[in-house]
């Protein structure tokens, strides 16, 4: 089976989505596909990040040039999988061949319907993700990362029921419990060690990922301990992603907390690894999330999990994860706090939970769906 996959332009900087290109390129192989990768290649973009052009001629270099270069490929093709649904504006222009498209989430389409308080899409945006809903409804096959993302899809008529399928995400790479001495050799240069207690977070400085109520939780995490007379479960904050906001660093300050908070950028999967083995738990309190890999990463890990009772959170956990109430940064404070004694049982149970997450099983699912529309197309045509 030749298996066309539509990756991500590289410049867009999509981390999770890179991530997930690749896996596929690495496992689809595997399972007997014969499969070819082809993304938009860097032409006309130049400059700054900054510049008011960047994002339209990121556009000429994906909606214009590429367009040949795909329909050059698209011949050899049994099938297409675009591996991420805001490519689906490519859909048209292989739908001559059985496809299959990826849909991570649909908060995005969400927020050019204002459906999301805080974030305001301008006219191209929502032009753009009318785009993308268009695509959507016409694949052969939405293969959905999580039962909520299906759920959410179907709830705004973005395809019809029939064809839509779930696909759990795998874990995209090989995250599995580090020994203390390799942690301490990889870790050591951000300023922690496997014998500190801290709280580990992982996510980008947008609003869903509430990185305000993690420092929030935090705080009320060193209050209690404080007003208790006892040592606080986790002392130290270290999150992954950018450097706190102004409004944060100023919190942080004001409650005595900022030289016990860091944020690391430039983090290789070996050293997020180790980070994740080493640390007491990670907390990761997401409003909206269409997966949420940082919770199977960090249970693969042995890394117990504190995380929303929300879906998809709360279905992709397990029964290792403690869920909590993501609005509520002293009711956070208290989970954990009863949770303490019970952390090597999360470290076991989440262990279990991320094991059913695996590549290969991902691989299997894609390989079905490929034959499943290269069979439907079949019978139309006869």
């Amino acid at each position: 089976m030749k298996v066309l996959l539509i990756a991500n332009y590289m410049p867009d900087g999509q981390t999770s989505m890179i991530a997930f290109g690749r896996m596929l390129e690495r496992e689809m192989p595997r399972v007997g596909c014969d499969l070819r990768v082809v993304s938009p290649p860097k032409r006309v973009l130049r400059g700054e990040v900054t510049s008011r052009w960047w994002k339209w001629l990121g556009y000429i270099d994906k909606f214009v040039l590429f367009i040949p270069m795909l329909k050059r490929q698209l011949r050899w093709a049994d099938v297409v999988h675009v591996a991420d649904h805001s490519n689906s504006m490519y859909i048209p222009w292989v739908d001559s061949k059985p496809n299959v498209i990826t849909c991570h989430d649909v908060i995005a389409v969400q927020a050019a319907h204002g459906m999301i308080d805080g974030w305001n899409v301008g006219w191209t945006g929502r032009q753009f993700q009318r785009l993308i809903s268009k695509g959507l409804g016409r694949a052969d096959l939405v293969a959905c990362v999580s039962a909520m993302t299906r759920r959410e899809l179907l709830s705004m008529g973005l395809a019809e029921e029939r064809h839509v399928t779930t696909v759990l995400n795998g874990l995209n790479d090989n995250f599995a419990p580090v020994e203390p001495d390799e942690a301490q050799r990889l870790i050591g240069r951000f300023g922690v060690s496997p014998q500190d207690k801290y709280l580990i977070h992982v996510g980008w400085d947008m609003a869903r990922k509430n990185r305000g109520g993690v420092l929030e939780a935090f705080i009320a995490l060193q209050e209690r301990a404080a007003a208790a007379g006892h040592p606080p479960m986790a002392d130290r904050l270290l999150f992954v992603g950018p450097d706190l906001s102004p409004e944060m660093a100023e919190l942080a300050q004001k409650h005595g907390v900022a030289d016990r908070i860091k944020a690391v950028q430039k983090v290789s999967h070996e050293e997020l690894r180790a980070l994740y083995a080493s640390a007491t738990a990670l907390l990761f309190p997401s409003l909206q999330e269409g997966f949420g890999w940082p919770i199977i990463e960090a249970q693969a890990c042995g890394c117990p999990v504190f995380t929303s009772d929300l879906a998809p959170m709360n279905e992709i956990g397990g029964e290792g994860a403690v869920y909590v109430d993501p609005q509520d940064p002293s009711a956070m404070a208290a989970a954990m706090e009863a949770a303490a004694p019970r952390l090597g049982e999360m470290r076991r149970l989440g262990l279990e939970n991320a094991a059913h997450y695996s590549a290969s099983q991902m691989a299997n699912n894609y390989k079905a769906a490929y034959e499943r529309v290269i069979s439907e197309r079949g019978a139309r045509a006869s």
